[in-house]
């Protein structure tokens, strides 16, 4: 049975305005959801609810908050409970809730005020109530569940505080009961260190389980004093009497001094001790049979041992030139079940060309690898480019045929005085372009060096503008003669680019002094493209043709040094060889040697940083020491270029001319 019934009392205004009258209705937080009549034991009765307390509800109800959950917090004293799953008591309590909404907001005046001061009566039925039992029994549950967890966590607290107990002892047992390190004597110092390591271990045994194992730790005290804890007796005498031989390759390789290692040792105690590495270089160096010259500073090999391993080696080398020899004749290589086509080819200097050719000297009267060309007719470049490699180009016939007529005078062999060492054919054999570089630059400043005598200094200056480390000096010996300092391939690089626009202010003859200024330029061209990797379709004519103007210039300058017999076979192979090898393989970039051309180096190097009392020893062991360590040479880290101002933008340019301008001074 559901009806509407007066009441009267104060109410509190709603928000919404449909609720005007704010001083006529009583507060909304004193209205209370009423039960009429008895409640039966089956739970049936009705509840009597305020219709301001069903629009607040339709109105400012939570998204998720039911209307039976609003019910049961408004009934007077909590009677009864209903159920929150009751869906016919929830469906209803909706249904009210908007009707008395929609009466509201169509009543005017006294009408819409009698509106709210009414109730609406819902009857509720059997089942719609939570029972007192099942309302003890939820109680009971949650008494007990309530009572379980804080058996929990009284539990867990004493844990953690045996944990707390635990680790204080724990840092108590390792705390240091004495004076630092640096307060004590040595032997107690060395008895500290020893508990450092053991507690040590002890905290980094987590590192097991990441697959890592603890060698050592670096440590330091309060006043700066470094200290290498090892973790293991074996690893302690291993720092100390043992020797890392990638140390050893790098101070051989590097020329550093045992004086620098031994400073450098002392300041970094992980590092092996100096008297471990001299131990360790002795050790090397007694794998190499020395005698030193009685009387003499110097030091020589036993001949017949060098002979026996020279014999050796070549023997070697022979098993090495027949296995080129049979890939040259079978042209392909198989590498998994697959073949591949190879074609084999050889490049190097003059002098190991010549020496693989089986061919005379550099100096002698064939010099060229290429060619039978006459020393005196290097210079003649009057004969078209395809002269020279047809009627008098060598082939590994000739030369056989050549070595085979050896007896004979030298217009018969030809220069040929062994056997050639590989089948390599002669068109494969590549002249390095840094070498033919190298060698022709050494003619053209000896040249200029001469003509700017007695002005060498100036010389000297302008040279050292170009930012590189240059200087000329009188021999010794005297009568005349001067040497001058030998650059590396990128200053004469250098050189070559930078200083024929400075040559006018050098004082040179005036008779020439524009066709040398025009050499050096017209060199630099040839340079360029002939070590270009990527030269233009005709680059293999235009090089023949300036390379032939360039000789016909530097015989037209009549000075000491630019005669006919100063054409150097280089001079001749640029002219007619290597436009040829161009035009077949693209450019002769490819074959360049620059990347192992540092022997020279490491030997000058070696020297200046021996002892000089037996510098002839010191490089010969210490070359010995790097052969037999070259297997721990680091490899380097690839390095990327990020700094596109400086790489890109001119910044590199920028501080190269700040060098050159403080060499000026």
């Amino acid at each position: 049975m559901e009806s509407t019934n007066h009441g009267e009392g104060p109410v509190a205004a709603s928000k919404r305005r449909y609720i005007p009258l704010n001083d006529v209705l009583p507060p909304l937080e004193t209205l209370v959801v009423a039960i009429e009549g008895s409640v039966d034991p089956d739970g049936v009765c009705c509840l009597s609810i305020p219709n301001r307390v069903l629009g607040d509800w339709a109105n400012n109800r939570e998204k998720n908050t039911s209307f039976v959950a609003l019910a049961n917090e408004y009934i007077v004293d909590e009677a009864i409970t209903l159920n929150p799953e009751a869906a016919r008591l929830e469906d209803l309590l909706y249904r009210k809730s908007l009707g008395v909404v929609s009466k509201v907001r169509a009543a005017r005046g006294v009408n819409r005020k009698n509106a709210l001061l009414r109730s609406t009566t819902i009857t509720i039925l059997n089942g719609e109530t939570i029972s007192a039992a099942d309302l003890q029994s939820e109680l009971n549950e949650v008494t007990y569940m309530n009572e379980e967890a804080d058996a929990f966590i009284e539990g867990l607290q004493e844990e953690v505080q045996d944990l707390k107990d635990a680790l204080s002892e724990a840092q108590d047992s390792q705390n240091n009961p004495g004076g630092k390190i640096d307060a004590v004597s040595n032997r107690h110092a060395r008895r500290k260190i020893q508990e450092v390591s053991e507690h040590a271990n002890k905290a980094l045994e987590f590192l097991s389980t990441y697959g890592l194992v603890a060698e050592s730790l670096k440590v330091h005290t309060t006043s700066g004093k470094t200290f290498y804890i090892p973790f293991s007796d074996d690893a302690a005498s291993e720092n100390e009497d043992t020797v890392d031989l990638r140390v050893l390759y790098i101070l051989d390789r590097y020329g550093v001094s045992d004086a620098f290692y031994h400073e450098l040792a002392m300041l970094f105690s992980e590092l092996p001790r100096s008297r471990a590495v001299k131990k360790a270089r002795t050790d090397l160096n007694h794998t190499m049979q020395l005698t030193r010259i009685p009387g003499h500073e110097g030091a020589y090999r036993s001949f017949e041992r060098s002979l026996c391993e020279q014999l050796s080696t070549m023997h070697a080398f022979a098993a090495t030139f027949q296995e080129i020899d049979g890939l040259q004749q079978l042209g392909f290589v198989a590498v998994n079940g697959v073949s591949y086509n190879i074609e084999l080819f050889f490049s190097s200097d003059m002098k190991f060309m010549l020496t693989m050719l089986g061919l005379n000297a550099a100096n002698s009267i064939y010099a060229c690898p290429k060619c039978t060309v006459h020393r005196d007719c290097r210079w003649d470049v009057s004969k078209p480019e395809s002269y020279y490699s047809t009627t008098m180009a060598r082939t590994l016939v000739t030369l056989r045929r050549a070595f085979a007529s050896h007896g004979r005078t030298a217009a018969v062999h030809q220069g040929s005085v062994n056997h050639p060492l590989t089948a390599i054919p002669v068109d494969h054999m590549m002249i390095d372009e840094l070498h033919l570089f190298l060698r022709i630059f050494d003619v053209m400043l000896r040249n200029l060096i001469k003509m700017s005598e007695p002005h060498t200094q100036q010389l000297v200056a302008y040279i050292r503008s170009c930012g590189v480390s240059f200087n000329i000096w009188e021999c010794e010996s005297s009568d005349g003669k001067v040497e001058w300092t030998s650059l590396t391939g990128e200053a004469k690089k250098k050189v070559l680019k930078l200083l024929p626009s400075k040559m006018k202010d050098i004082p040179l003859p005036n008779a020439f002094l524009d066709d040398v200024v025009q050499l050096w330029k017209d060199f630099e061209v040839l340079y360029n493209l002939l070590s270009s990797e990527t030269p233009p379709p005709n680059a293999a004519d235009d090089l023949h043709l300036k390379a032939k103007r360039w000789i016909q210039l530097f015989l037209r300058i009549k000075s000491d040094g630019h005669q006919k017999k100063f054409v150097t076979p280089y001079f001749h192979v640029m002219v007619y060889h290597v436009p040829d090898a161009i035009r077949q393989y693209g450019n002769i970039k490819q074959f360049s040697c620059q990347g192992v051309e540092k022997h020279n180096d490491d030997s000058k190097r070696n020297y200046f940083s021996s002892n000089r009392w037996d510098a002839p020893a010191e490089i010969m062991l210490a070359e010995h020491r790097l052969e037999l360590l070259q297997q721990y040479a680091r490899e380097k880290r690839h390095y990327t270029k990020h700094a596109a101002a400086y790489w890109h933008e001119g910044g590199m340019q920028e501080t190269r001319s700040q060098m050159r301008e403080t060499l000026k001074y």
